[in-house]
């Protein structure tokens, strides 16, 4: 399931034309010579794979007003608005790029020692990057951290874990969920330390997906379902607090990105990938208040995230 899940975040990238396109060149949409959208100033959604690159839209209102060159696996954004864009090189080596809120050139790029970068999170404490990636020479999947989003990264694993997302909570403790040989998996990197730890749930999650803090629960997508779990972290165990159904939300989705009381998730039919975005009230799920097909191109949803202005 690992490799099946890694060839297909390189079809998508591959998928959005004809390769993963190089950071700062023109897209249709954006003024040349622009260095910024022109909604900079409100708060923005970004969703990987769309546009030809990455779309960008109005938030909430959810129009598109302009894109940016690179295709991300999976994306994140910080308290500052910066996003960060999980992905690959076009000669096969994992990056992230990060781009100012409303900027359409990369501020920094951060290097991995892998082939693909997936998933990111941003302490709020301290600044750091979290990322997943895949490694050709790692025994199994680590997460890299780069302290204050720049420099070299320390990476860590665990035995028998490939890592697919990661999030952090409030108090800068890492959550990584991913998969081993007795199926889904969910470790613990706590604020300063060294030493990734299993976590065991109290709850069934089939394939990995999302890991983000709510604000009160640490909050888990399962991609097989359509379905947003919440736990409560005490020790080495997950107790389910709450569970958030998306009705509508198809037979295959992308990473989803928590927003106050909302909850974005790009979806769509099994067969096509991820091709609308979803609103959903969050924690309440139920029906989409709000779904975005327009605009978005044809390529492979990947993820979203919001940048937010202060």
């Amino acid at each position: 399931m690992r490799y099946v899940c890694v060839g297909l975040a390189l079809t998508i990238l591959a998928g959005c034309g004809g390769g993963v396109l190089s950071p700062g060149a023109p897209v249709s949409g954006l003024a040349v010579g622009n260095t910024t959208l022109q909604a900079a100033r409100g708060d923005l959604l970004y969703v990987a794979g769309g546009c030809g690159g990455t779309c960008v839209l109005s938030y909430p209102a959810g129009k598109v007003v302009g894109s940016l060159p690179v295709a991300g696996v999976g994306l994140c954004s910080d308290k500052r608005g910066n996003i960060f864009l999980a992905t690959s090189t076009a000669s096969g080596n994992a990056v992230v790029y990060e781009y100012a809120h409303g900027g359409t050139s990369p501020k920094a790029t951060l290097s991995l020692p892998g082939l693909l970068a997936e998933g990111c999170s941003v302490d709020p404490v301290t600044g750091n990057l979290a990322v997943t990636y895949l490694c050709e020479d790692c025994d199994y999947g680590p997460v890299a951290i780069f302290k204050g989003a720049r420099g070299s990264p320390m990476s860590y694993e665990q035995a028998g874990i490939f890592s697919t997302y990661c999030g952090y909570d409030n108090k800068g403790n890492l959550f990584v969920d991913g998969s081993g040989t007795t199926g889904f998996a969910l470790l613990e990197l706590p604020a300063g330390g060294n030493i990734l730890s299993p976590i065991s749930l109290t709850q069934s999650i089939t394939t990995a997906g999302q890991v983000q803090w709510d604000g009160t629960y640490l909050a888990i997508e399962d991609l097989s379902h359509p379905v947003v779990y919440r736990f409560a972290i005490s020790g080495s165990t997950a107790t389910l607090k709450g569970t958030t159904k998306l009705a509508g939300a198809g037979s295959a989705r992308g990473q989803s990105w928590i927003q106050g009381a909302k909850i974005v998730v790009p979806y769509g039919a099994s067969d096509s990938g991820p091709s609308a975005v979803g609103f959903w009230k969050f924690p309440a799920g139920g029906a989409p208040t709000k779904i975005v097909k327009k605009h978005l191109g044809s390529g492979f949803l990947a993820g979203a995230t919001v940048s937010v202005t202060r």
